[in-house]
């Protein structure tokens, strides 16, 4: 049930003198900081779920780094399969990208958990909205330039494998896979804003209910 709605039982209640105004007011109180608590518990929900997938891939990487020096010690990696700084520096810049994001999400929960405990829920919802409003523009920003300019740098390296531009062939020759996967990145490029801005709307709906539990403690806190 909405909270317009239960606001709408209460007062009726207390206009037909069945309860206490007063009582009416506090249950209403009630229902919204549940509402505000439940908030901030989903964006906690959604923020361990992403710091234990980046932890995943952040632990995943250097066991593929580790199986590329195997293969390279056995020769089973061709000298020109990375001419800008050997086969390892790709995954290395992945990584250090993955530890950013997991040290960002890290600082996210400890900034939730810090505000959700000593403030009171007002001031909690107050200050995730204020922060959060600032770090989604720090955080695209720097998503967006850092994703563009790891995937520019794997785009360079393909070119320079193939010997240029020029090589390039979507229907034969020897560089047909490289001439795939150079188009696929330039399409990837491009797409990297529009991907960044998607991700973030997947706390779009909690936000969302941040705001509006905000405008019901304000209208609650005002009325009369």
């Amino acid at each position: 049930m909405e909270i317009n709605e239960l606001k709408k039982i209460w007062n009726t209640l207390a206009h037909e003198k069945l309860i206490d105004r007063s009582l009416a007011r506090e249950n209403i109180l009630e229902i919204i900081t549940q509402k505000g608590n439940g908030v901030i518990n989903k964006l906690q929900r959604k923020h361990r779920r992403d710091f234990n997938g980046y932890l995943g891939v952040v632990i995943l990487i250097p066991f593929g780094i580790l199986f590329l020096l195997y293969r390279d010690s056995q020769g089973l990696i061709p000298p020109n399969s990375s001419l800008l700084g050997g086969p390892y520096l790709i995954p290395c810049l992945i990584e250090a990208f993955m530890i950013y994001c997991l040290m960002s999400i890290r600082n996210n929960l400890n900034f939730l958990k810090i505000t959700y405990n000593t403030d009171s829920l007002k001031e909690s919802l107050v200050n995730v909205k204020s922060y959060f409003k600032r770090i989604t523009g720090k955080g695209f920003w720097i998503g967006t330039i850092s994703l563009m300019a790891i995937l520019a740098f794997i785009e360079v390296d393909t070119l320079v494998k193939i010997g240029g531009v020029k090589n390039i062939n979507i229907f034969t020759g020897p560089y047909l896979y490289e001439s795939y996967f150079s188009i696929f990145l330039l399409i990837l490029i491009v797409s990297i804003p529009y991907l960044v801005r998607q991700n973030a709307k997947r706390y779009a709906e909690v936000l969302h209910d941040l705001d509006q539990t905000l405008e019901e403690l304000n209208e609650e806190n005002n009325a009369d």
